[in-house]
């Protein structure tokens, strides 16, 4: 017996059905504005059910003992006490009228499945088809047919709503790893169709659930249906999909945590995106554009008394002061009354004037694209997934870059690299290249650091950042981040290439002429650093000259291919590199220690740099850079 046939059942010895369960709950003092005919059949199919499935489950102890009329009219007088009498609501009921949340974690059961996605079937159905006929709309029928979201009813035992399946909890469905009478703990998901409190009889085809398969777990057959009393365990990074949908609650390590850029959305719809030092000086070039505006408008503006009503007194004293050749003399022979008039002309003149000016102003800025500035900041942060120690299989870490906008200044402040989180509130965007991409934003995000005693449950998974010497260089994978300090031998020229601006910089670390094996030659000795930007006119975001001859520490660097026939190193500075000058360099920075071992060489080592940059000056001349 499923949840349909349970609605429409009577015992055949008493042909006792949900109409005669009524009845008999009104004889027992049962109102009629609560027991009526759809909550009745309602709660009569749902026990019905249970009752059958437990038969079917225990046929041994059972030997028809749960399935009575007995049984069935205590249930019954059992949910009109507990709903009517005592307020009880269950989850579904609780969603429905507005009260509870649908992102809730709750434990459901499928009760019936209304639409079974069976691509198999579908093509096949498709193909038998005649070729010539209709070949567009039968193709259109498949894609509809496969495309379209499973539909299933979900109920807590009480009441039942309609649910509609993501694409995997499809595909879960269709190959029956979702089944009638199982149960679900979901967690974050949506109402559809909702627009006010509803009664569940009044829901049919209108109010849906929205599953995710981000947000959809089995559960155990004997979990109880409803609202969980505590949060269940977080989904395992390595199991999130990229397509679906909220993920309510997960764990991860910090491996590495990038500066703050602003992303500014420019009035012709493209976007720029700045660092920190950048953004500085985008808002204090706009603040400049901005004031010359106002100021250009008010030096026009015109500051006499003029364009007034001539018939107000306040107005007629003003044009005899600009006429008068004493106009002190004239204003102290004036009486109380007159000075109040004129002080009030005054003031009205003014506020005119200011209202004018305001509203030329904001009309020119609105021309000039200088109205407002939409900026929103972000942080990214790269994360991977956490291995218990005593799992038996060999689990390879997945990698993933969140992108948080608008964090908050907490996140910003208490996020650390080698910490394990429970983040809630991710939004998954791709997958590619082995790396899932998320985002979140900051208001609507936590991070909730894991205690120490728990963390040391898991295999370590962080490498705590360390300066990278050139010496060693060879070792770094290409395309990984590094950071190094060294000295600045050369900031070159920002150049136009291929509609990028793009600029060089060289520096060395002087690893290779302090090592064990010392060389005297220069041979991978020399770092190039490339920065493209697609910013026109606007050089400020580039390397400044200024650093030649510094030494400077570089984060969150690129490696590229080896320029082979220069026998250099190459790398790309990104908008998430950094560089810091040597003296402004934290003491607890990992760049620090290797600062300071390169400016005391370059101290004592003025003819080796002055033989790098001769070096660099060449393979510049060559390169026609």
């Amino acid at each position: 017996m499923d949840a349909k046939g349970a609605e429409k059942y009577k015992f055949h010895d008493t042909d006792t059905g949900a109409e005669e369960f009524q009845r008999m709950l009104l004889a027992c003092g049962a109102s009629l504005t609560y027991a009526t005919k759809e909550w009745v059949n309602n709660h009569h199919k749902w026990i019905v059910w249970k009752l059958a499935s437990l038969e079917r489950c225990y046929p041994t102890k059972a030997a028809g003992k749960f399935l009575t009329v007995a049984n069935v009219f205590d249930e019954l007088k059992y949910r009109y006490d507990r709903e009517v009498n005592n307020g009880h609501r269950s989850a579904i009921k609780k969603i429905l009228e507005g009260n509870a949340l649908p992102s809730l974690m709750m434990v459901l059961c499928i009760s019936a499945v209304y639409s079974h996605p069976d691509v198999n079937n579908s093509k096949g159905e498709a193909g038998r088809r005649d070729e010539n006929e209709n070949s567009i709309d039968n193709k259109s029928l498949l894609a509809a047919k496969i495309n379209a979201p499973a539909q299933i009813e979900l109920t807590d035992g009480w009441y039942a709503l309609e649910a509609s399946l993501d694409v995997a909890l499809s595909e879960q469905l269709q190959k029956r790893k979702l089944f009638l009478g199982q149960k679900l703990r979901i967690w974050g998901a949506s109402l559809c169709g909702w627009t006010g409190p509803v009664s569940f009889h009044e829901i049919s085809g209108t109010v849906k659930l929205v599953l995710h398969v981000n947000g959809s777990y089995r559960a155990r057959w004997d979990d109880p249906l409803g609202f969980c009393k505590h949060v269940g365990p977080p989904l395992a990074f390595k199991c999130i999909k990229a397509s679906g949908g909220r993920v309510p609650r997960t764990l991860v390590g910090v491996a590495r945590i990038y500066p703050v850029l602003y992303k500014e959305r420019l009035s012709d719809g493209r976007s720029v995106v700045r660092s920190e030092r950048m953004e500085r000086k985008a808002l204090q070039l706009y603040h400049q554009r901005v004031s010359k505006i106002a100021e250009d408008i008010m030096s026009e503006q015109d500051e006499n008394c003029g364009n007034s009503d001539d018939s107000e007194e306040g107005a007629k004293i003003c044009k005899l002061l600009e006429r008068a050749a004493e106009p002190e003399v004239m204003m102290a022979g004036m009486t109380s009354e007159q000075r109040i008039s004129f002080s009030s002309y005054q003031a009205k003149q003014k506020e005119a004037r200011q209202n004018e000016v305001a509203k030329k102003v904001e009309n020119a800025l609105e021309v000039a694209g200088l109205s407002s500035r939409d900026v929103t900041p972000f942080v990214k942060v790269r994360v991977t997934s956490i291995i218990k120690k005593i799992s038996a299989s060999e689990t390879i870490n997945k990698e993933g870059l969140i992108t948080i906008w608008n964090p908050t200044e907490k996140q910003k402040a208490d996020l650390v690299e080698g910490q394990i989180y429970f983040v809630t509130g991710l939004v998954p965007s791709a997958y590619c290249t082995g790396s899932l991409y998320l985002h979140a934003r900051g208001s609507s995000t936590t991070w909730k650091p894991l205690a120490s005693a728990q963390a040391a449950d898991f295999e370590p998974f962080f490498t705590p950042r360390k300066a990278v010497e050139l010496s060693l260089f060879g070792e770094i994978p290409l395309a990984s981040e590094f950071d190094i300090a060294g000295v600045v031998l050369h900031v070159g020229d920002v150049y136009l290439c291929s509609s990028q601006k793009r600029q060089w910089l060289f520096l060395t670390d002087a690893s290779k002429f302090t090592s064990a094996q010392h060389s005297a030659e220069q041979d991978d000795c020399l770092l190039a650093v490339s920065f493209s930007c697609r910013i026109a006119g606007d050089d400020s975001v580039f390397f400044s000259h200024a650093l030649a001859g510094n030494t400077v520490g570089f984060s969150n660097l690129v490696k590229r291919q080896k320029d082979q026939m220069n026998r250099i190193w190459v790398a790309e500075a990104t908008e998430s590199s950094t560089y810091t000058v040597s003296h402004e360099i934290s003491k607890k920075s990992h760049l620090k220690e290797a600062a300071i071992c390169a400016e005391k060489w370059a101290s004592s080592s003025h003819a080796k740099i002055q033989q790098l940059k001769e070096r660099v000056l060449c393979i510049i001349g060559d390169s026609g850079g």
